[in-house]
């Protein structure tokens, strides 16, 4: 990715196509995630258990918006928000709601990479 902020929208690209190939590739080799209902994850392996997992309990309807974005030199950290829906597959229950997210990501030969992301969510609402 060429830009903090094409690796985030990456990111929710692949999380919302349920491509778990896709939303791999957007992390470094050592990233992490720390998501809300789930075990953290680091390393592309851990990483891939984790997206298996969540891609076989829900889907994502997710619309991204930056907030904020502060890079400096290989780093850079993005504050975003995110609107939408979130299914529960087993019981096809949508929710609306609001996430709050926060993204270290660090450049390097093959562009920005993911390196921590963390997550909650705040007012959701069932549908």
């Amino acid at each position: 990715m060429n830009s903090p902020e094409a690796a985030v929208r990456a990111y929710f690209t692949a999380l919302n196509a349920a491509d778990l190939d896709g939303i791999v590739a957007v992390f470094a080799d050592d990233g992490s995630v720390m998501a809300d209902e789930f075990p953290g994850a680091t390393g592309h392996e851990q990483l891939r258990r984790l997206f298996t997992g969540i891609f076989k309990a829900r889907s994502f309807g997710r619309e991204l918006h930056i907030d904020r974005i502060i890079e400096e030199g290989d780093l850079a950290a993005v504050q975003t928000h995110t609107t939408g829906t979130l299914t529960i597959l087993e019981t096809n229950t949508t929710i609306q709601g609001l996430s709050r997210e926060l993204w270290v990501l660090r450049k390097g030969d093959s562009g920005w990479r993911i390196v921590d992301y963390m997550f909650n969510r705040s007012g959701r609402t069932g549908s």
